[in-house]
């Protein structure tokens, strides 16, 4: 018997009616996703190696916790297995993003971002309910700090910098009155679009946090996933509209101004700075491709220095000494890197409009 037999078994028994004829869906070295039959339909597969795994916590309480996902149709906790609705074969945001249909890209992408800021704000009184750790993004961004200043640049510390980090971890602070669950890792491939609209899979790194962190996704964009290039004018700024208005109707307090701009631009420091921490040495070692095989990526080089790049721009009145070591990140990559930290260039959907 295959090990996929045996997860079918495994769902049949959690499930209550048969499951058969598993198809592999991919997954990664933590678990193992199936497409399989049931005779009332498809449904999806999810195993883990067991269920106290914490990826396997995570999911769990975040497709209790939120919508716009698959619907959890049985769970074995012994063995660490989902059995979930299949979403079908539509197009991820991904494959819009790098498909050839420039006006189906930027429209899904404003549906995407709508749907994930309503899943959000739909969460926000479950969010003290769930069994759900609560990350701080900023613990990591400072790690990625030091590695800059220590490591790369070579500079000591400047109080006026730790302040600014000291600022940053003021988004981790727990608020019931703000916080909301997340899927954490929206990143264009695990959004799928079906007839009823976007759904959010892989909820593996599903937390508790600030929305400001979710909404950095649509200004940067997507903030610490591979599929980064440069977007079109405009781009960005109508995902964050789009995004501050849907959380709006259910956050109205969270997204006042002049907080809500500034609290967006913690959480963009934040993943900048933690992304420099997990990347660093790949892009030491210069390696090709931060995304899978066989679709458009860019290298860890030039994906950290996009991002180098753009902090330094974005973040120099509300971060003054973030964007500064960031400038100095991006002038050091382009004397050290050179052509292997070039730009990355526009998303393949909106090539022909550069």
């Amino acid at each position: 018997m295959t090990p996929a037999d045996e997860i079918c078994l495994l769902a049949t028994a959690a499930l209550g009616v048969p499951v058969t004829d598993p198809r592999p869906l991919g997954g990664s070295t933590r678990s193992l996703v199936l497409r399989c039959t049931t005779p009332t339909g498809s449904v999806v597969v999810k195993k883990y190696p067991d269920g106290t795994v914490a990826a396997f916590v995570r999911e769990v309480a975040g497709l209790e916790a939120l919508d716009h996902t698959p619907d959890l149709l049985a769970a074995d906790r012994e063995h660490g297995l989902l059995v979930l609705s299949d979403l079908g074969t539509g197009p991820t945001l991904a494959d819009l993003l790098l498909g050839a249909d420039p006006a189906a890209a930027w429209a899904g992408a404003v549906e995407w971002v709508d749907a994930l800021a309503d899943t959000l704000g739909r969460s926000r009184g479950r969010a003290f309910e769930v069994d759900l750790p609560a990350d701080e993004p900023s613990a990591a961004a400072r790690t990625g700090a030091r590695m800059l200043l220590d490591d790369v640049l070579g500079l000591p510390a400047d109080p006026v910098l730790d302040a600014e980090l000291d600022l940053l971890s003021t988004l981790d602070h727990r608020d019931p009155a703000s916080d909301v669950v997340s899927p954490t890792d929206t990143c264009p491939d695990n959004a799928i679009r079906t007839p009823d609209g976007w759904r959010f899979v892989d909820l593996e790194g599903a937390t508790v946090h600030h929305p400001a962190y979710d909404a950095a996704y649509a200004a940067m964009p997507f903030s610490t996933c591979w599929c980064v290039f440069d977007p079109p004018p405009g781009f960005t700024d109508q995902l964050l509209d789009r995004f501050t208005t849907t959380l709006g109707t259910h956050l109205p307090d969270v997204v006042r101004e002049p907080a809500w701009t500034r609290s967006v631009d913690l959480a963009s420091a934040a993943w900048i700075l933690a992304m420099t921490g997990w990347l660093l040495f790949g892009a030491d070692e210069n390696r090709p491709r931060v995304g899978p095989e066989g679709v458009p990526s860019p290298s860890y080089r030039q994906l950290l220095t996009t991002r180098w790049r753009w902090g330094s721009v974005r973040l120099r009145s509300t971060l003054p000494a973030v964007a500064g070591l960031l400038g100095s990140a991006a002038a050091w990559a382009d004397d050290e890197w050179g052509a292997s930290a070039a730009p990355v260039g526009p998303y393949r959907a909106f090539a022909d409009d550069e």
